[in-house]
């Protein structure tokens, strides 16, 4: 008889847990089992706010899993069905339908979920969030050239809609409850630029102002947004994005070590060796900043995949990759990479074209971080470059840096070729700590 296959069981079927899937399913020796909330088997988000609202993306186009990939022939798919608790004893986990899987490895990709507005009316038809693939078409339904827009948030996501809003000739205002843009992410100066192209695109932006109600037109759709500076704004159609919250209680319930993710190792493991957790929810041990950090970003969940994907393969691995996050608005790229809030200095590097790129940077000279926004032929190579000097831990010349004509190339310690990422082509928050 054949050597019985190592049962592999995933829960989420976000970008972490699908990515992980479709590796697995190329390891004949494991039984992979993927369970996902959704009725729909695992897909991209980053193109949810841009080309599914704007018409030009379908579902078929965001699947991880292509076409004749092996994963549809060897992951038992469970959609529309949540583990709601986990033996770990019996290494157990038991479904919201009833059904219990066995595992010898459980995977927690369980992800993030939206934070809500509880103030009156937020439950109004035309009042949408965005973080599901049918979340987004409802939003592409209402969005129509004239109709008056109210984003509340001025983080990526809401800045993201409202470009795409603009590029459908929507009447559109953001309402940020901070005094600026972006305030726990990026530096003042690039939330400024950013804040400045998006009122040159025809948004009004509203500072400093909360959402009190959501006003009813009277038949159960929204009409109005009134707001804590007095100010009531008219909208046919609002969506709200104030955030996320990581989908830590599966795990806390059974008795896995949490605190603003899921924390674990260097190997993603948790406090119980059989168990990982990857992507959005992890709180992670990284050994580049020595510290656990927990990263909201397409490109983390890519990573994490692949560190687990190596590790049941029997292989040695670490998540100690760079993070890095993009978000396209208009024809600017806002990319990041590293963790631009462990720096204690910035140095700027604006090229003639406008672009600039901000180094974040450790007293001793360190490199952390960087922001940079422009256009991505214009900042692409030198934020991919940075990412290979904060690896190396370099301490860069500040005037290397500075300078738009200076080549980053010449900083590193050997002539490495920069890593490639994707095509830029969405987003999603990025990152806490």
């Amino acid at each position: 008889m054949g050597e019985s296959r190592s049962r592999v069981v995933i829960v989420g079927g976000g970008q972490a847990g699908g990515r992980l899937a479709q590796l697995l399913a190329r390891i004949d020796r494991l039984s992979v089992t993927l369970v996902c909330q959704e009725p729909h088997p695992p897909y991209e988000r980053p193109p949810l706010s841009k080309g599914v609202l704007l018409g030009t993306r379908g579902f078929d186009s965001c699947l991880i899993w292509p076409p004749g990939d092996a994963a549809w022939q060897k992951v038992e798919l469970r959609v529309g069905v949540s583990a709601e608790s986990i033996d770990r004893k019996a290494r157990t986990i038991r479904l919201d339908d009833g059904a219990r899987l066995s595992y010898d490895h459980l995977v927690l990709a369980t992800g993030s979920r939206l934070r809500q507005l509880t103030v009156p009316g937020s439950r109004l038809g035309n009042v949408h969030s965005l973080r599901s693939y049918d979340q987004a078409l409802a939003i592409a339904e209402d969005f129509a050239p004239g109709k008056r827009l109210v984003v509340v948030g001025g983080g990526f996501i809401g800045l993201e809609i409202a470009a795409s809003a603009r590029l459908r000739d929507l009447v559109t205002t953001v309402v940020e409850a901070s005094d600026r843009l972006l305030a726990r992410v990026v530096p003042a100066r690039i939330a400024g630029l950013l804040a400045s192209r998006h009122e040159a695109e025809g948004v009004s932006l509203r500072m400093g102002a909360m959402v009190e109600r959501f006003i009813s037109n009277g038949r159960g759709a929204v009409k109005a947004v009134e707001l804590s500076t007095g100010e009531t704004l008219p909208c046919d159609v609002a969506v709200v994005g104030v955030g996320v919250a990581a989908n830590i209680e599966l795990a806390a319930k059974a008795g896995l070590e949490v605190d603003v993710g899921i924390r674990v190792d260097e190997q993603l493991r948790t406090s119980d060796p059989a168990v990982f957790a990857i992507g959005d929810v992890a709180t992670f041990r990284h050994p580049l900043y020595q510290r656990h950090v927990r990263v909201e970003a397409w490109q983390n969940a890519e990573d994490h995949a692949k560190v687990v994907a190596a590790l049941l393969a029997e292989q040695e691995a670490v998540a100690d990759s760079v993070p890095y996050f993009w978000s396209d608005q208009y024809d600017l790229s806002l990319q990041i990479v590293g963790l631009p809030h462990l720096g204690s200095s910035v140095v700027t590097r604006t090229r003639k074209d406008g672009a600039a790129i901000l180094f974040h940077l450790e007293p001793d000279g360190r490199i952390v971080g960087a922001t940079g926004l422009g256009t991505s032929g214009s900042i692409g190579r030198d934020i991919r470059l940075t990412q290979l000097l904060i690896a190396e831990g370099a301490r860069p010349d500040r005037a290397v840096l500075k300078n738009p004509e200076a080549r980053l190339k010449a900083l590193l310690s050997q002539d490495t070729p920069p890593p490639l990422h994707p095509a830029q082509a969405g987003a999603q928050p990025f990152p806490g700590v």
